[in-house]
């Protein structure tokens, strides 16, 4: 669309004008008309025309001097000018004020046509070089933009403490920079989740994690003077409104882990640790909830899963379908367990991976035991619901399970020799006759037989005979105190060790040392 005023102090002048425009065959919108500059003036600030025709001679401001002012001020208008007059003095001041066409009275359509023309094709070019501009600014910031989100994640997710901020080139993050306060909202959803969906937060950045589609940061700024109450009242209701609008897109188990309110953004690192960990200090079978980080201690009670022994057993008999059995066993546990906190749920997980890389380093003659759990830890970082750490932990160790089976050390055919090698493979855990038999399927009465026939021992001696072994080992080549070898070999009550100790030597631990 093309708008345009005329300027001109004789009415049928102006008339005239207007009807030779409205034949031109590309429509132009006409705005208004003044008879003087000061009010052209006034028509031009008010209504924004492209186009403005205009007399030379007139009352108050003469085009000359309009002309100056709108050069001035509205240097991208085009100016036709239509004077009854040739004056040099007029043509030098439309040449400097850049005028489209200077028409002498009287003048025909064909004239005007023209010179609408010339404007027209002057607009459409100065239009499209302010759109390219326009989109490459865009273009710019959008770059810029995520360039700047990559280093605000760098801030985040830095294992390194910093209190110097990156240069950002952005807008959007040059103006975060000048807030007063911050908090970070740590949102989590079992179902992924798109940025461009959830609602548009005023004073707020979104920032997809970068490992994970269930996870999102929504990072909130306050300016100077809003009290702390106020900013935390605004989190809750933006987290509210985040888990509702990510529960109508199928994420209903969603909830976000909230930080404290921090002075800088070079506070995000620990703003980020204290989202998680309010995320998994939340209960198992909680969802749809917002959770604040607090430096409040609170007390929760230990739950612990008694079916690890068999677990790992079956891992390392590479029993797949027993071990995929048990393992939804521990996460249908802690479903039935109302208090325990994801946090619990994965420092038992751990555990379990810690004790199946023991396994794997014995079988394998690797170092795992001493290598970082980057798999576990990278999973357990970002995943903050049962179903999450399930799906993994039975890959995992189902996987282990099957990678075992042909290196078992349990296919004898010959149960005692089988048992014999779990003892000598676990003689530092807690192996009562009752265990172990459960793990073979044998009456505990009929295994302490069994085994006193096949090996002219009694089980319990078998075993002690095994860690006193150990036991002489370490006091010969450690400093280790004798308490600490005992509960390294699995006795947690040192007289007990020192009572077997001296049975079977015939002498104390301390004698044996020094001797």
């Amino acid at each position: 669309m093309y708008t345009y005023i005329i300027v001109d102090d004789e009415p049928l002048i102006r008339k005239g004008l207007l009807k030779k425009i409205q034949s031109f065959h590309i429509p132009l919108t006409f705005l208004g008309e003044a008879d003087n500059g000061s009010d052209a003036l006034g028509l031009i600030k008010d209504l924004d025309p492209d186009i403005i025709l205009t007399d030379m001679r007139m009352p108050e401001m003469d085009g000359k001097s309009l002309m100056k002012h709108i050069h001035e001020q509205y240097p991208d208008k085009k100016i036709i000018v239509i004077s009854g007059y040739s004056d040099f003095e007029y043509m030098q001041v439309a040449i400097s004020a850049k005028v489209i066409g200077y028409l002498l009275k009287p003048f025909s359509r064909e004239e005007i046509h023209r010179t609408l023309q010339l404007a027209i094709e002057a607009i459409d070019q100065h239009r499209s070089v302010k759109l390219e501009v326009m989109q490459k600014t865009v273009e710019n910031e959008e770059i810029s933009l995520k360039s700047d989100i990559q280093l605000l994640l760098n801030v985040i997710l830095s294992i390194h403490q910093t209190d110097q901020l990156p240069v950002f080139s952005s807008k959007t993050l040059a103006t975060l920079v000048e807030q007063a306060h911050y908090m970070l909202l740590t949102l989590y959803s079992p179902q992924p989740l798109a940025v461009e969906q959830l609602p548009v937060l005023r004073a707020s950045l979104y920032i997809p994690h970068p490992q994970s589609a269930n996870l999102a940061f929504v990072l909130l700024t306050f300016r100077h003077g809003e009290s702390e109450r106020a900013m935390l009242g605004h989190a809750e209701l933006t987290a509210k409104q985040l888990i509702e609008q990510a529960g109508s897109k199928g994420g209903g188990a969603s909830c976000i882990g909230v930080s404290m309110v921090k002075p800088s953004l070079a506070a995000l690192r620990q703003a980020h640790q204290e989202s998680i960990a309010a995320l998994n200090k939340r209960s198992v079978t909680d969802f749809g909830k917002c959770y604040f980080y607090s430096t409040a201690s609170q007390a929760s009670t230990v739950v612990i899963w008694s079916k690890s022994h068999e677990l790992l057993f079956f891992i390392e008999s590479g029993n797949v379908s027993k071990t995929t059995e048990l393992v939804l066993d521990f996460f249908a546990f802690f479903i039935r367990q109302p208090d325990v906190t994801i946090d619990q749920l994965k420092e038992q997980s751990r555990d379990i991976i810690m004790e199946v890389k023991k396994i794997l380093s014995a079988y394998l003659q690797t170092d795992v035991i001493s290598s970082s759990s980057s798999s576990l830890e990278s999973v357990l970082s970002i995943s903050f619901d049962i179903e999450a750490i399930k799906e993994y932990m039975l890959k995992v160790l189902t996987g282990i399970a099957g990678l075992l089976k042909e290196r078992s050390a349990y296919s004898s055919d010959h149960v005692i020799d089988n048992i014999k090698k779990y003892i000598h493979n676990h003689y530092t855990q807690d192996l009562t006759l009752e265990r172990v038999s459960s793990l073979f399927y044998l009456n505990p009465s009929y295994l302490s037989y069994l085994f006193k026939e096949k090996t002219a021992e009694n089980f319990t001696d078998y075993i002690n005979k095994l860690r006193i072994e150990q036991a002489k080992k370490l006091l010969r080549t450690t400093n280790d105190k004798v308490y600490k070898i005992a509960k390294e070999l699995g006795y947690d009550n040192p007289k007990y060790f020192f009572r077997v100790f001296k049975k079977m030597t015939g002498t104390t631990p301390e004698n044996f040392r020094n001797g």
